[in-house]
């Protein structure tokens, strides 16, 4: 399957927005109704379902990653300067995503 590298370059942030887009809303949603209060396990359930959508978005922006590497044909990848940028920005991404969500894990919820 042969896929736009334009595609393949503006992937990664889109799916960086609408999973912030995501976290944040069901952050506020989660706060407002109170399932910070509801523990499971050592932590609570708002911190889990958040800690599930961060991995889940590093998941995907991984496999968009990989993906874009193996669509694209090496001769591509050696000549053609769109494949490059589309795997950086993929990286970017991904080390976007580890800067700015990994604060679930550990920051307050509410």
């Amino acid at each position: 399957m042969r896929v736009s590298s334009f595609v393949l370059i503006l992937a990664g942030f889109i799916v960086w927005a609408a999973a912030f887009l995501l976290l944040y809303g069901l952050q506020a949603t989660g706060c407002r109704l109170g399932w910070d209060q509801v523990a499971l396990g050592p932590t609570s359930g708002l911190r889990w379902l958040l800690g599930a959508i961060v991995v889940s978005v590093l998941a995907l922006l991984s496999w968009l990653y990989w993906f874009g590497r193996r669509t694209l044909p090496m001769k591509a990848m050696s000549s053609d300067t769109l494949p490059q940028i589309a795997s950086a920005a993929h990286v970017a991404a991904i080390v976007s995503t580890l800067v700015t969500y990994s604060g679930v894990f550990w920051l307050t919820l509410c």
